[in-house]
């Protein structure tokens, strides 16, 4: 049950460059200093993590769009048991209950 054209995801890389470059001017941290070695590394961790969630996790579209149609198979089939329960007429039951009464007076006086 795929979706049909999902948004693109939100780019957060200008707010984290942003980011990056004012805590750069706040702790006076130059171009060639390993911490951003660092940095980088994490950026790559993190999409790296990033594309194995959007692939393994549906999106909230798809799971409601399922959630729905698990909602109306569950109503189609509580219909059919309501419509398939077997009633007993109550004549029917009448005889029964007094097909058993003698049945068991019956077997109670020859015993």
């Amino acid at each position: 049950m795929s979706a049909p054209d999902q948004p693109t995801p939100p780019d957060f890389d200008e707010d984290f460059l942003q980011a990056q470059t004012k805590w750069k001017e706040q702790h006076k941290i130059k171009d060639d200093d390993p911490v951003l070695l660092l940095l980088d590394l994490f950026r790559i961790h993190q999409r790296h993590w990033d594309e194995i969630r959007h692939r393994e996790m549906p999106s909230l579209d798809e799971f409601k769009t399922d959630i729905t149609a698990l909602t109306e198979a569950a109503g189609v089939l509580k219909e059919r048991v309501v419509k398939e329960i077997r009633t007993v007429d109550l004549p029917t039951a009448i005889f029964a209950a007094f097909s058993a009464a003698i049945a068991g007076f019956l077997i109670g006086k020859f015993l």
